[in-house]
């Protein structure tokens, strides 16, 4: 086999049944192996939307998104997806074509230096110039985008490699060369330390789970997290990459936390005195000021995390374990004092549980009237309106980046681990209706739901091509509010009004677009012609379009301002309940 029928093997070893990518010169030589291989794949419109798209699929199965595009260009139009995937831990394959190896580093035609552009964005990355370690690097590759710590990983294959037959054994395995083994120190796992972390806990009068993006990456680990709180007592909040991870009506759970989080969950991180953190690396968007936030000295905290380099990097930690969220909360489970005080450790901190749940309880009441019909359309009532719809029906949510993110974690239930897709850490424009192109592939026989903004809409509405020749389960509500809402929101509050370039005053027609596509919309600017279309768009087998017309003076509220702690948050009508 050449090397480009080799890469097609492996995939298909690997029992990879996707990929999404877009071909060039380079790379052509593999395309014609997908061909004759008949290797499934999407043709998106852009390289960015590929990775999105492999981002995507990725985070709804858990199983490694692969991408592929050509060099030069092709492989830099990725460098958004692979660095949204970086900092969102998603495990994802880009294989990229290069100049032959004698044209490297010679500026020849589409020529770029992709792995010294993406070694800051992926978890590693390889420039294959040997072709007997093509399949050892991609099997490397593979096992270091999947291990530990998820993320993205690019081989660079030059096209001559591609193009050159191979040595394989008589089954037409490649000849494998020896893979590098690498060597690292033994870690502090959980079974080392749960007796210190139950001596905390039991000097605890005030304890939280804080619930990171590790508690749905890690395998079994929601299960497991869910009964040590339950036995426990103690109550959990979630990052924004761990929604999911509880169910949304557990009498434990505290909800989302963070600068647009509950009131009860940040008034949680504010005055706990333990802090179990696992699979979160306290971003900003969490903690608002690290530093301060360390300085309180009467709050211990323990975190545990899979990657040693978030532990104690922007939290002091009173006690660091290095472990999967899975092993953690089954090591814990195990390793309980006595199995009769499951159920009974909460009688220690039952005051703080009343206290919490009567900051929710008011929240809750504050939420009601979001949920009533008025004209302009309120985004709150929308997402409500469209969570209905598909109640028990687990659909997957997506969103893109801005207000609607934040609405839809706020007012659009999780019904199960990874039916949750947004981006976290770089917060991306556009990734919404690629991502959402991305999980209708992983699951066509689920509903995925996608809210993108006007703006974000804009910045990758191509796609809608391959969403709708492909029919794709995706319906879409585009929330148009006529401005970038969340940049709109803080020069609102903190510019004087100065709405510097945050206005979309020029929007086009978003049905034409749609229909242009081929794709079923519709237009929705009050109560009843919303009900009317979210019914038309859940009836319609494949894809649908909503142009929502919002309210634009609506800000997102619960907020903390940038820099402050959880104790500072902004809540119109809560008042302060210590």
């Amino acid at each position: 086999m050449n090397g480009a029928e080799l890469i097609v093997d492996f995939l298909k070893r690997k029992g990879v049944n996707h990929a999404f990518g877009y071909p060039g010169g380079p790379i052509i030589v593999l395309y014609d192996a997908i061909y004759k291989a008949k290797f499934p794949h999407i043709l998106t419109r852009h390289e960015q939307g590929a990775a999105h798209a492999a981002e995507g699929f990725a985070k709804a199965t858990g199983i490694p998104g692969v991408v592929i595009a050509t060099s030069g260009p092709g492989a830099t139009n990725l460098v958004t997806g692979l660095a949204d995937a970086m900092l969102d831990s998603v495990p994802m394959l880009a294989i990229t074509g290069a100049v032959a190896r004698k044209a490297t580093g010679t500026d020849a035609f589409q020529e770029a230096d992709i792995t010294g552009i993406t070694q800051p964005i992926t978890k590693y990355n390889y420039l294959v110039m040997n072709p007997d370690e093509l399949v050892p690097i991609l099997e490397e590759a593979w096992d270091l985008a999947t291990q530990g710590r998820p993320g993205p990983v690019l081989v660079n294959v030059p096209k001559d490699i591609m193009a050159m037959e191979i040595n394989t054994d008589s089954s037409g395995q490649a000849l494998a060369t020896s893979t590098y083994v690498r060597h690292r120190p033994a870690s502090i796992r959980t079974a080392s330390m749960a007796d210190q972390v139950y001596a905390a806990i039991n000097n605890s009068k005030k304890p939280m789970i804080l619930a990171g993006g590790g508690c749905i990456i890690s395998k079994g680990a929601t299960e497991d997290l869910k009964r040590f709180a339950e036995c426990t007592g103690i109550p959990v909040a979630t990052t924004l990459m761990g929604k999911g991870a509880m169910k949304e009506d557990h009498p434990l759970y505290l909800g989302n936390l963070g600068m647009h989080g509950t009131p009860q969950a940040n008034k949680a991180l504010g005055t706990c005195d333990l802090l179990l953190a696992v699979g979160t690396r306290f971003s900003d968007r969490i903690i608002g000021d690290p530093e301060i936030y360390s300085q309180d000295t009467t709050r211990f905290v323990v975190h545990v995390d899979v990657d040693a380099a978030e532990i104690g990097k922007n939290v002091k930690a009173g006690i660091q374990i290095e472990d999967d969220a899975a092993d953690f909360f089954e090591t814990m489970l195990a390793s309980l004092p006595d199995a009769k005080t499951c159920g009974k450790l909460s009688d220690n901190w039952k005051p703080w549980l009343d206290q919490l749940m009567k900051i929710k309880g008011r929240y809750e009441e504050l939420k009601k009237p979001m949920y009533e019909p008025t004209t302009p359309l309120q985004p709150q009532y929308v997402i409500h309106e469209a969570a209905k719809g598909l109640k028990g029906q687990d659909p997957i949510l997506v969103t893109d980046v801005g207000q609607h993110q934040m609405f839809a974690s706020q007012h659009f239930p999780v019904e199960s681990p990874r039916s949750w897709i947004t981006s976290g850490g770089l917060g991306t424009m556009g990734f919404g209706i690629p991502a959402a192109m991305g999980t209708a592939t992983a699951y066509p026989d689920r509903t995925t739901v996608l809210f993108v903004g006007d703006g974000g809409f804009q910045m990758t509405l191509q796609e809608l091509g391959v969403i709708a020749s492909h029919r794709m389960p995706v319906k879409i509500f585009v929330m148009d509010n006529s401005c970038l809402g969340m940049v709109r929101q803080w020069q609102e509050l903190f510019y004087d009004e100065r709405y510097s370039h945050t206005l979309l005053e020029s929007n086009p027609d978003f049905l034409k677009i749609a229909e242009a596509y081929g794709m079923r919309a519709g237009r929705a600017a009050d109560p009843e012609s919303l009900k009317r279309e979210i019914t038309a768009a859940y009836a319609t087998d494949g894809p649908y379009l909503i142009h929502v017309v919002l309210d634009s003076s609506v800000n997102v509220y619960p907020m903390i301002p940038a820099g402050k702690l959880p104790n500072d948050i902004i809540m119109p009508g809560l008042e302060d309940q210590d």
